[in-house]
């Protein structure tokens, strides 16, 4: 697994096989990140929730984010992250949370511009941690919070204050965009 754009394209990530962890792949990355330059990845603030190997937060922060927390509940995933973040020398600009994303969820300082998720596949699309975003004031004015999901599942359209504008697919796995709702929409 390699970091596919910016500053440390190209470098290697650590991937220790672990139960349940599935590495976003390099296309779908690339895929993500082509898009997220659109809505001005440099020097946005980024979490990297289900974060792994934290590929997506270090994909964000190669690419000029200026700041990303990770939030991983795996002790051998949180060194996994914390080794990449030495490797990448982005130590200075990331935090790692070794707590469940739920409960981390109330010790996260937002706003953020960017909140990546990608939770296993093998449980259910994370409603309840979406839906609490837009409860806790976690997404900027106009942030994105982007969720990895199996294509076979159907993302939701309106998660409280969220809304889906886009689910993009990329053969078995899919992006659901997320973003506030207008007001005018939400009365």
């Amino acid at each position: 697994m390699r970091i596919t754009g910016g500053e440390a394209g190209g470098m290697t990530l650590r991937s220790p096989r672990s139960p349940g962890v599935r590495p976003t792949t390099d296309r779908v990355r690339s895929a993500l990140f082509n898009i997220l330059v659109g809505y001005g990845i440099k020097g946005a603030r980024v979490v990297d929730l289900y974060a792994g190997t934290g590929s997506l937060g270090i994909e964000a922060l190669s690419r000029g984010a200026v700041h990303a927390d990770f939030v991983e509940v795996d002790r051998r995933q949180v060194d996994v992250i914390r080794d990449n973040l030495i490797d990448t020398k982005m130590t200075e600009r990331g935090t790692v949370f070794r707590n469940d994303v739920r409960k981390a969820m109330e010790d996260l300082k937002g706003p953020y511009d960017f909140m990546l998720m990608d939770p296993p596949y093998t449980q259910p699309f994370p409603k309840e941690v979406v839906e609490r975003i837009g409860v806790l004031g976690l997404l900027g004015e106009d942030g994105i919070a982007i969720v990895g999901h199996a294509s076979r599942v159907e993302a939701p359209e309106r998660l409280g204050v969220l809304e889906r504008w886009q689910d993009r697919r990329y053969g078995d796995a899919s992006l659901a965009f997320y973003r506030t709702a207008d007001v005018e929409e939400t009365v």
